[in-house]
């Protein structure tokens, strides 16, 4: 079988026939198989250490980690479960493992703890590895990551945050992580969060499940320890990019709820305020409203001072970034396209909405985003302090 293309880099339109071949001292961003649509977000500062000659088999190694993730797929239907293909290549390894299986993305998928020692050496590895069975493509993909034994523990949420990066379809894009879903599964035994939110004077009833908030913290800190790791490195843009990116994909489907309910108490209202552009009167609303939060910022620099979008919705305090975070995502179930801005210089973040309304907007790409400033009070959209209107200074984080 020919591989058509494999593993570009996002940002690329490579277009060649036979198997894409990476030059040894390629540095790995988000990778790409368009002919399985299987997509990896892996952190900064993996290189390609080696592949197979088909093209079906890659090993990438951490340039300051000591970290190994195995990309194994097996195409042509050679398995008919993901259990089969996981052990299989747990076996072939000499591992020892314990496996079990779930479902994720409406994909059989199966998840095991493994350590294993490599022949001639002393030194072994431990760490995990996810198999998931691609129904429609007729295959198997197999991934495995691990740290040397010795450092296996300290590498924990490095090893969770590469394999919680892998989405298969459209549908995983905007869902928690792989491996978030198998650690967190959704609980109907549990009862619900209530909470009642008051916007723009009406007392809106909705819900949280006690998993999702739990969950969301579980990514937010692994997510923070990932970042922290490049805070004085060379692609600390790239590193505070796919930080927001990853809790914004794993607290997406988990405010759906609200973000409905929210919905449809107010913008029939936001229609009757606004006729002609119901939108922009819907975005004041919610901007008006999370400006009369409570600022809360943790000051610890061991830990996240980000509150997930569940947190903030059951009052647990909010800065810039994690506001802006939350309005993106209600507007986003709203319709409404949003970017998330943030600034090293400003030392703030504010959210750009796709709305046709004048004020002060930055252009990402073709569209320009009308922004909106979270933390102070009765600033409405569109208004931003003048000490902060270089646009060179606030960068984009488009969101999945």
């Amino acid at each position: 079988m020919t591989r058509s293309r494999i593993f570009t880099k996002a940002i690329a339109a490579l277009v060649i026939a036979l198997a894409i071949i990476f030059p040894a001292n390629l540095y790995s961003e988000k990778l790409i198989d368009q002919d399985f649509d299987i997509t990896l977000d892996l952190p900064e500062d993996f290189i390609e250490a080696e592949h197979t000659p088909d093209s079906f088999s890659y090993r990438f190694a951490h340039r300051f980690m000591a970290v190994s993730f195995l990309y194994k797929l097996y195409p042509m239907g050679q398995f008919q479960t993901s259990s089969q293909a996981l052990t299989t290549t747990l076996g072939r390894l000499g591992a020892s493992y314990q496996n079990d299986s779930f479902v994720w993305a409406n994909a059989d998928c199966s998840i095991a703890n493994f350590s294993m020692t490599f022949q001639g050496s002393s030194n072994g590895a431990k760490g995990w590895a996810i198999s998931v069975q691609l129904k429609e493509k007729e295959a198997s993909l197999v991934l495995l990551c691990y740290a040397d034994s010795d450092k296996a523990d300290d590498c924990q949420q490095f090893i969770i945050s590469c394999l919680n990066s892998l989405t298969i379809n459209e549908e995983s894009k905007l869902c928690p992580g792989i491996f978030t879903s198998y650690a967190f599964p959704t609980d109907k035994s549990l009862e619900a969060k209530k909470i009642t939110l008051n916007i723009a004077g009406k007392q809106i009833q909705t819900q949280i499940d006690q998993v999702d908030l739990e969950a969301s913290a579980f990514v937010r800190d692994c997510e923070f320890a990932v970042f922290s790791l490049y805070a004085s490195h060379e692609k600390w843009l790239e590193a505070w990019k796919r930080y927001y990116q990853t809790i914004y994909r794993d607290s997406y489907s988990r405010m759906k709820v609200p973000a409905d309910h929210i919905h449809q108490a107010l913008y029939q209202t936001a229609k009757q305020e606004n006729s002609k552009n119901p939108d922009a009167a819907y975005n004041k609303m919610l901007l008006n409203w999370v400006q009369g939060f409570d600022y809360i910022r943790n000051t610890s620099a061991k830990k996240s001072d980000f509150t997930t979008p569940s947190e903030i919705l059951c009052g647990n305090g909010s800065d810039c970034d994690a506001r802006s975070m939350l309005l993106c995502t209600l507007l986003e179930h709203a319709g409404i396209d949003c970017t998330l801005f943030v600034s090293r210089e400003y030392k703030h973040s504010v959210y750009g909405a796709l709305i046709n309304q004048e004020g002060a907007k930055i252009q990402v790409g073709q569209n320009w985003y009308l922004l909106g400033e979270t933390t102070a009070k009765n600033i409405n959209p569109g208004l931003i302090a003048q000490d902060q209107r270089d646009t060179k200074k606030w960068i984009p984080v488009p969101l999945p």
